[in-house]
């Protein structure tokens, strides 16, 4: 028997095998099951699921109403609003500290400048390298390393924004008080002025060559990095215009003021700017003065390219858009059929053909037939004054031989070329709907001839007055008085002392002019007084008049 315990006790193993976990439920600080009250002692714990009511039951008898719905979404949105609200810890905002968190270039620094720039176009994590960020000397340096470097566009906008809060973190030390300035209109300054110069020396290039007359002169190193500079901050600056980082206004004009000022014979370059300009063509629809602009500019480069080419003149005779006398947008159908025809095209086969102007006539027309489908009234004919200043009276399509539904689209004639050619055709008839609305000033004929027609017209002519008149300044062309001779010209009838009818019209829309809130400026009372003042003194002293005269001739 002792042999048989002995050997049993051998064949144990030395550590027994765990049980598992307890089976306990795990502890909270405060449950429940601690609040040992006289109810809870005598009763137990009842399981109270958190659904009130029968889960499984009708709501037949539940009354809903709207204004219920309505408390219970906008209680919804109220904690949905209050959720993504971040708290205020009450903490103040972490202070930049330029000597910790940045370093300045200097001519010693060439090495670690080129590791870093080396590591941000890499894929080095950047909260490594916010460690510790350069700043040039020139902020527009640093669009020539992130060009150099080929950084991503969105490692390189990260850094523009790390050099925006160094110089922001500098000048709120240096002067509190001071209003920042806004980084973004800046930034889109610097941008523009580090692409010009780029374009600048591109453009020097393509002088040079066309004035040698040979396409074959080898690009210099310098117009070769200029060119890959230009390319690369372009994309950058398409994706900090979509970013929000730019000026949106200020950039699309500073493109609009390149285009115009491109000689007739810059072709390379327009090639070059019209690609920049297509990509921003959804902006430029957005407002109805750049489009007019644009389309000035592109209706000029068709007009010339058109009468370059004798063969186009000959197929198309030129259609006056709109003049004192004619009707706006006089150019025909594209076809005699209907708008599926392209006759365009044929006459344009040169341009096509040829790989130098194919781009050119592509992109100028599909940018004319944007602003005209997205934009039509950019398009509509304008009249202009004598004192008006305006540089572009009339319609962009005033320059134009043939109507934009006419102009060369890529894909030939198809199917869906002819719905875009049917719906750019369809704007065009409305442009001239509302050229002709605007020469007659939106009142038919019949009516201009009538006495309330003149009386339109005079308060129509009135409201232009008011509105061109500058009352920031006063000289002997812009003052009060010329301002009181525009309105109230010398055509009342002095034999009849009352006042005329439509004098009585412009009295009461200066009135509504002094309080309409669709008018700025207090300035404008104060206005209206003064002419109505001297309106009134003006009256009683050409009634006194015509009594004095009555008088002498009873005598």
């Amino acid at each position: 028997m002792a042999a048989f315990g002995l050997l049993s006790y051998e064949q144990r193993p030395l550590k027994r095998s765990r049980l598992g976990p307890p089976d306990v439920y795990p502890q909270d600080p405060k449950q429940k099951e601690d609040e040992l009250t006289a109810v809870n002692v005598k009763q137990g714990f009842s399981n109270q699921p958190a659904f009130s009511g029968d889960e499984h039951g009708s709501a037949r008898n539940i009354v809903i109403n709207p204004s219920k719905i309505g408390a219970y979404f906008s209680s919804i949105l109220a904690e949905k609003l209050k959720l993504n609200t971040f708290q205020d810890t009450g903490k103040k905002k972490p202070q930049i500290n330029a000597k910790d968190n940045y370093w300045l270039v200097t001519a010693r620094s060439q090495s670690a400048i080129h590791n870093w720039f080396a590591d941000l176009a890499g894929n080095k994590p950047l909260s490594i390298l916010a460690k510790k960020v350069p700043i040039l000397s020139k902020k527009e340096d640093v669009f020539a390393y992130l060009a150099k470097y080929s950084v991503p566009l969105l490692r390189a906008a990260w850094l523009i924004k790390m050099t925006c809060a160094y110089y922001a973190a500098i000048s709120e030390a240096k002067i509190k008080k001071r209003q920042a300035a806004d980084p973004n209109l800046e930034w889109t300054q610097i941008l523009t002025r580090y692409l010009r110069e780029q374009l600048a020396k591109i453009a020097d290039f393509y002088h040079m060559t066309s004035s040698q007359g040979s396409s074959s002169v080898a690009m210099a190193p310098e117009v070769e990095q200029a060119l890959k500079q230009w390319e690369y901050n372009e994309k950058l600056a398409f994706y900090m215009f979509q970013e929000g980082m730019l000026e949106r206004h200020e950039y699309l004009t500073w493109i609009l003021d390149v285009l115009e000022k491109l000689r007739p014979a810059d072709d390379e370059l327009l090639k070059l700017l019209l690609p920049l300009t297509l990509q921003y063509s959804e902006e430029f629809v957005q407002s109805a003065y750049l489009s007019r602009r644009l389309a000035y500019f592109c209706a000029r480069r068709v007009s010339l390219l058109i009468s370059d080419n004798p063969n186009l003149i000959a197929t198309h005779s030129p259609h006056v858009v709109l003049g004192p006398s004619n009707p706006p947008l006089a150019a025909s159908s594209p076809s005699a059929t209907g708008p599926g025809v392209n006759p365009a095209q044929l006459a344009c086969s040169d341009f096509l053909s040829c790989p130098q102007h194919r781009p050119l006539v592509y992109g100028l027309s599909c940018m004319l037939q944007t602003i005209t489908l997205c934009c039509p009234s950019a398009l509509v004919w304008n009249y202009s004054t004598n004192e008006s200043k305006n540089i572009n009276p009339g319609s962009p399509l005033d320059l134009l031989q043939i109507a934009p539904s006419s102009l060369p689209m890529p894909g030939g004639n198809s199917a869906f070329n002819q719905q875009v050619r049917a719906k750019i055709y369809e704007v065009e008839q409305q442009i001239k709907q509302r050229g002709r609305a605007v020469e007659v000033r939106w009142s038919f004929d019949k009516c201009q001839e009538s006495t309330a027609g003149v009386t339109i017209n005079r308060v129509l002519h009135t409201l232009e007055v008011l509105d061109r008149h500058c009352f920031d300044r006063s000289d002997s062309s812009n003052s009060m008085e010329s301002l009181y001779h525009k309105i109230f010209w010398p055509n009342q009838n002095k034999d009849n002392q009352e006042v005329a009818p439509n004098d009585e019209a412009v009295v009461t829309l200066l009135c509504e002019w002094a309080v309409s809130g669709k008018r700025s400026g207090k300035h404008r009372a104060m206005a209206v007084a003064k002419l109505l003042e001297k309106r009134q003194a003006e009256i009683e002293a050409e009634n006194l008049a015509v009594t004095f005269d009555m008088a002498i001739t009873l005598q």
